[in-house]
């Protein structure tokens, strides 16, 4: 019988990729919605936890005589309006799953974060996993709850829990709607982006970081974190990148850093009277303006993991998008 895996978050954009790699070695109970069934790609079903992250009774079945728990649930938005719902989901829930696998003596504990975790910078610099954490003067409640949700894993660590973070870029791959229709690769696609953003994006193909995350569960170190990072691009040679897989064209120029922060600023404004208009936001403009760019050599020399080019994630989502499209 092999061991047990317990997973939040398997229904989204990651889990797609990860759960066909757990299932090689683990028997997965997944946290799903009430009725709610997955299974992997090669059909096999998930043992079905039904609940939600506030669940606590349904936390509680999950981690009971389970071996690993992967955490890849959350709540990732860039609207102020959020920020309370993160808070909890992002943060009071975390600290619940991980005190909760602490108590039922899991034997490893994966926590998924983010880059934007760690910090972020006005110039093209690489951060590694100690940099310190700078988004907080940026207000954007994101970024805020993620790094929190890492200090109540910590805790735990503290307290005995075997627990190790990632942290990943953002990703590319089939199945992530939100970089499918009416996002940048159709913006790219019909010529409509104008102007690129100023700063910088580290970026990956999501089937290299869930390889990540599998070294991480069996190589990495208790309380440590990594970075699952990508390539460092600035954001017209990621436009760039994707112009050359799905066609159309690229913008020739970056905005002036400037101007993206006063847009960012009046667009804040706008947003306590009339609330905020995703895909744009002041959140996004804000961090349009920096360079979230990142070393992954931690992951190199401990887990023996690099990344691949992200044009193989761009282009899956791409053929998705197409193949998902009114003939």
């Amino acid at each position: 019988m092999p061991p047990v895996c317990f997973v939040t978050g398997a229904a989204g954009f990651v889990g797609r990729h990860l759960l066909p790699l757990l299932a090689r070695d683990w028997s997965l109970r997944t946290l799903v919605r009430p009725g709610q069934r997955l299974t992997t790609s090669d059909g096999e079903p998930t043992t079905p936890i039904e609940g939600r992250l506030d669940d606590e009774r349904a936390l509680r079945a999950g981690v009971t005589g389970a071996d690993l728990v992967v955490h890849l649930a959350a709540l990732v938005s860039f609207r102020h309006e959020d920020h309370a719902a993160m808070q909890r989901i992002n943060v009071d829930n975390t600290a619940t799953l991980a005190r909760l696998a602490r108590e039922a003596s899991v034997r490893r504990f994966l926590h998924v974060s983010t880059i934007s975790a760690i910090g972020c910078t006005r110039t093209p610099t690489s951060l590694d996993e100690t940099a310190p954490f700078t988004f907080a003067p940026l207000r954007i409640g994101y970024c805020d709850t993620k790094f929190a949700a890492e200090q109540r894993v910590l805790a735990e660590v503290a307290r005995g829990l075997d627990a190790v973070i990632v942290n990943p870029p953002s990703m590319y791959g089939a199945g992530d709607r939100r970089k499918g229709d009416g996002s940048l690769l159709s913006a790219v696609l019909a010529g409509e982006v104008k102007w690129a953003p100023p700063g910088g994006l580290n970026v990956a193909n999501v089937a290299d970081v869930c390889s990540g995350i599998v070294r991480a569960i069996e190589r990495g170190r208790r309380g440590e974190r990594y970075i699952l990072g990508g390539e460092n691009l600035t954001g017209r040679e990621l436009m760039q990148r994707i112009a050359a897989i799905v066609g159309g064209r690229a913008p020739r120029r970056a905005a002036p850093r400037w101007l993206v922060e006063r847009a960012a600023d009046a667009l804040a404004l706008k947003e306590r009277l009339f609330g905020s208009r995703p895909p744009v936001t002041s959140q996004i403009l804000r961090l349009a303006a920096r360079f979230l760019w990142y070393s992954s050599e931690k992951a190199a020399r401990e887990l023996d993991w690099r990344a691949g080019s992200v044009d193989a994630g761009i282009a899956a989502a791409w053929r998705e998008l197409q193949d998902s499209s009114p003939a």
